[in-house]
This record gives C-alpha cells, sequence and structure tokens, in this order.
C-alpha cells in the first residue's frame, strides 16, 4: 500500500474545502473550517510553527492533520484554542478503515518529527481521534505503542430543531413552555411592538458589528473577556466568515430599536450560538433570553436540522431542550 504525506498550508486546504465532491472529506464542525482557521491563525499564531500535513493512501486522501508545534516542537496541537473554538477535529473521509490507517501514518509522522506529545482540546466524543484511536468507555491505556488519555474539559448542549415551532414548543416541560409564552407575552404587552430580523448580507454585518460590541460589553464579564486582542479576533473572524456567508446576527428590536443580538453561524443545517448581548435597560423583559428563543424559531422556519447552544453550563440550555455533550481533552504521549 502506497502511502504519501503532503505538507500543506492554509491556503492548500482550503482547496480541498471547496471541492468535497473531490476530495472526499467531512469538514465536521465550523471551527474546522480553513476560513475559522485562517482567522484564528492571523491573530493567535504567533509563536507557533504549523505542522499541517494530508496523507494520501494509494493516491487517495484520507485525511488531513491542521496541527501546530509548541515547545520546541516537542508538542503538536490541532490549530485553534478552546476559548474561542468549541470543537476541534481532524478532517477525515469518516469511514473506519480510512480512520485507522490515518492515526497510524499521523503518529508515524509525528515521531519521526521529533513530537513526544500530541496533545488534542475541544473534543467531543464523536471526533475522528475517538473513533480512530480508542473510545471513551476505554479509560487510560497503551494503544500501538501510545499512551492515551483523556480528561474532562467542558460540555455543550445542542438541541434537535422539530418541523415547525409548535412542535418545539411542545417538546418542552409543560413549565418551560408556559414560560416561554409568557415572557413573549410580557414583550408584547409591556415592550409594545418587537420585530425579530436576521441580517446575513456582509456589508450589513460590517455596519452593525460596532452595535453588537456595544452590547455584548454591556455584560462586565464579557466586557473583562473582550481584550484588545481578542477584539480583533473577533472582528478577523465575523468580517472573514461574512464574505464566506455564514455568520448572522439575529436581531429582537423593540420600536425600531436592538435590544438585543445573538451572533450565530449557519453552517452545514446546523446553527451555531456563539455569543450574544442585550441591552441591560431591557433586562426585565428578559431580553437576552428572547432573543435566543427567537432565534431557536426563526431556525425552525428556516428548516434547519439542529441548534448548538456552544459551550456552557447557562441553565437556559437544557431549559430549551439542550441536550448535554461532554468535551474533552486528549493526550497521546509519543515514545
Amino acid at each position: 500500500m502506497a502511502l504519501k504525506v503532503v505538507k500543506e498550508d492554509l491556503q492548500s486546504i482550503e482547496e480541498y474545502y471547496k471541492h468535497p465532491e473531490r476530495s472526499g472529506l467531512r469538514w465536521p464542525f465550523i471551527f474546522s473550517t480553513p476560513i475559522w482557521l485562517q482567522s484564528w491563525w492571523e491573530v493567535f499564531g504567533q509563536g507557533y510553527e504549523p505542522l499541517i500535513r494530508s496523507f494520501h493512501s494509494n493516491d487517495r486522501l484520507i485525511g488531513i492533520a491542521p496541527l501546530m508545534l509548541t515547545d520546541g516542537g516537542r508538542e503538536a496541537r490541532l490549530i485553534g484554542s478552546p476559548d474561542v473554538c468549541d470543537y476541534l477535529d481532524f478532517i477525515t473521509t469518516g469511514k473506519a478503515e480510512d480512520e485507522n490507517l490515518f492515526f497510524k501514518h499521523l503518529v508515524e509522522h509525528l515521531q519521526e518529527s521529533g513530537v513526544k506529545q500530541l496533545l488534542l482540546n475541544a473534543q467531543r466524543p464523536d471526533s475522528a481521534v475517538f473513533r480512530g484511536i480508542f473510545s471513551t468507555d476505554q479509560g487510560n491505556e497503551n494503544r500501538n505503542g501510545l499512551k492515551v488519555s483523556f480528561t474532562r474539559q467542558d460540555q455543550s448542549f445542542e438541541l434537535k430543531l422539530s418541523s415547525d415551532w409548535d412542535s418545539f414548543l411542545a417538546g418542552l416541560k409543560k413549565k418551560q413552555r408556559h414560560e416561554v409564552r409568557r415572557k413573549l407575552r410580557r414583550l408584547e404587552n409591556e415592550g409594545g411592538s418587537y420585530s425579530f430580523r436576521v441580517i446575513e448580507q456582509p456589508r450589513e454585518i460590517e455596519e452593525f458589528y460596532p452595535g453588537f460590541i456595544e452590547l455584548f460589553k454591556q455584560n462586565p464579564e464579557k466586557a473583562d473577556f473582550l481584550n484588545e486582542q481578542m477584539g480583533r479576533y473577533f472582528k478577523t473572524l465575523i468580517l472573514n466568515t461574512a464574505d464566506a456567508g455564514l455568520t448572522r446576527f439575529g436581531l429582537l428590536e423593540l420600536e425600531g430599536k436592538t435590544i438585543a443580538a445573538v451572533l450565530y453561524f449557519d453552517y452545514d443545517n446546523c446553527i451555531y450560538l456563539y455569543n450574544s448581548g442585550y441591552d441591560s435597560d431591557y433586562h426585565n423583559l428578559s431580553a437576552g433570553l428572547l432573543s435566543k428563543i427567537l432565534t431557536i424559531k426563526h431556525s425552525v422556519e428556516q428548516g434547519k436540522k439542529t441548534f448548538d447552544f456552544l459551550k456552557g453550563e447557562e441553565v437556559y440550555k437544557s431549559r430549551l431542550g439542550g441536550t448535554a455533550t461532554p468535551i474533552y481533552k486528549v493526550n497521546l504521549a509519543i515514545s
């Protein structure tokens, strides 16, 4: 069996992404797409050395490892960071035989490159490494010359969307269904005329971006998070993904004024709720929560299949029907 390892960069793997019918690869999450990786690298990549490789078996592409080196080249990580990339993964065909072969030769290549540890943050239980090397019920052990282990890092919440809004409401617990309806009635009765709309054109998104940041920073914790570098990353990411047709702002407006906004991404029939902000003057109307509820409603009406609340323990996620998914940090010690 002829195996070939090809040195790639973020620009070259974009060609594979643009032509999935030729490459046969699955890009499982928006965080794995070249546009996301490029945005992250542009802001946070300084100090890392890229190690991006594609693996080909008998001239057939079986996977891409978008890695970067740290610790003097002794440690490799997936490009990205768990604070802004909720899920990270390798790019594979999704076929078991390909993934087993991919990881076998990836480890061999890392050994030859002097890498002693592969550290993988933000790994879902259905990520390629769990499918290709070990599953979450097997614990720590030595497999194929590797000392592999994983630890719980976080959790996200995911909602399988109903076919219509009434079905979504019917799927909630009785108390939560009542609360959703009560909050919407109160917004209409006490707040006046409200509307919810979604903007997705790059120019509209760029024009609204400063307004979103103002709403975002009304939460003191978010304001502290948004330092100079993180602010640069947000703007780079939002504008780049807007040009790629992936970015959305869901706006809750009251008497023509935007009182809450949701930043989300629409990718592969899944809605990723990335961040949000609301005007604190409208806290009594539950503006922040309602903007998310109305984003779900819009997603249902658009026929989307999944609504991903992403990482975080906020209680509203489970109350609105989200199911918890554990997120792991995986360590592979390479001898």
